[in-house]
């Protein structure tokens, strides 16, 4: 028996002893509609906030909450849980949610985690509610708190920045809900007439508009269309028209939770020198390109690797992802720090 089935089947025994709330198995059983909606909520919120060089996927919503949430509070199931490769536990608990219910937990209100690089660290934004003085006076507490949660975990290579969650003025709101609104029109009007419009993007002086098709010709029609919209609302600006993929879009939305857990789990560690991850999706396989600050001529970088390239091959191998993914074809490359092709 594969250790898939043997991990499936004690995780079955396992479950049918927890009890959870029926409302946590209504959850499970509407994963692929909940995955939607996020992958949604984050084309839409990723246009409004771009921090950082590398950024983390921050997941609203969690695969398979009742198996993780056992897994903390039942030995036997840690015991399961501990046969799981590395990855693959990652991808079951990713580390935001972990903080945001650790934070709870001791009685914090957070606003919102961001997650991103910082040179060669992760870099985690906690924001809190409360005063400025109440959030300074917690500070050290939530530091430690969080140091500790982070290094049960395994993770050595980050820092952690706590914040008051500011009340945004007014008049940014004000301008925020403008935007949305003209999204929102430009984007139907493009559509009411016979266009096929992907999405719209006008945060920002040049409106970019997202349409799925390579014709030159279409593209120029589609300009001046939008052009002629954003002028009768009062809103002239210069126009962008860039052609996105289909293929592509949907290949990248069901690699998401794939992708937000090996990006979590590579960068948060010290030991494997990763400098940035870089992905490619066609139809014909999904390229993901690790780049590490490692030298080849350095003793230890072919343990290392190798270590990389076991611990991505098993989690993206496991029927679980390959399920998500429908067995797309991948390639792993991985680099040292001049860009060669680790063999």
């Amino acid at each position: 028996m594969k250790i898939d089935e043997l991990l499936k089947k004690e995780i079955d025994e396992q479950m049918e002893k927890i009890q959870a709330p029926s409302s946590m198995y209504e959850f499970a059983k509407n994963i692929k509609e909940e995955s939607e909606k996020r992958a949604d909520y984050e084309k839409s919120t990723r246009r409004k906030r771009g921090w950082r060089k590398s950024q983390f996927v921050i997941a609203a919503a969690i695969s398979l909450g009742v198996l993780t949430g056992s897994a903390f509070l039942n030995p036997a199931m840690a015991e399961v849980m501990s046969k799981i490769p590395y990855l693959g536990q990652v991808f079951h608990k990713p580390i935001q949610v972990v903080i945001l219910e650790t934070l709870e937990k001791e009685g914090y209100k957070p606003d919102g985690i961001g997650m991103g690089i910082s040179g060669q660290k992760a870099l985690f934004d906690i924001r809190l509610k409360g005063t400025e003085e109440y959030v300074k006076q917690e500070e050290d507490k939530v530091l430690r708190i969080l140091t500790e949660t982070l290094e049960k975990r395994g993770y050595d290579n980050y820092e952690l920045m706590v914040s008051d969650a500011r009340e945004v003025p007014p008049v940014l709101n004000e301008i925020d809900k403008e935007r949305d609104e003209l999204d929102e029109e430009l984007m139907s009007d493009l559509q009411g007439a016979g266009y096929p419009i992907m999405n719209v993007n006008t945060f920002g002086p040049v409106v970019n508009v997202y349409i799925p098709i390579a014709d030159e010709a279409k593209k120029v029609e589609i300009y001046k269309v939008a052009i002629e919209l954003l002028e009768a609302n009062d809103t002239p600006k210069q126009v962008q028209i860039i052609t996105r993929d289909l293929s592509e879009e949907e290949m990248e939305s069901q690699w998401m939770s794939a992708k937000t857990s090996i990006e979590e789990g590579l960068f948060l560690k010290k030991e494997y020198r990763v400098a940035d991850i870089r992905y490619s999706y066609k139809p014909e396989k999904v390229s993901i390109t690790i780049m590490t600050n490692m030298k080849s001529s350095d003793p230890e970088t072919k343990e290392i690797v190798t270590k990389i390239r076991k611990e991505i091959t098993e989690f993206l191998d496991s029927e679980e992802v390959k399920r998500m993914t429908e067995n797309q074809k991948y390639e792993l490359i991985i680099q040292d720090k001049n860009g060669n092709d680790f063999p």
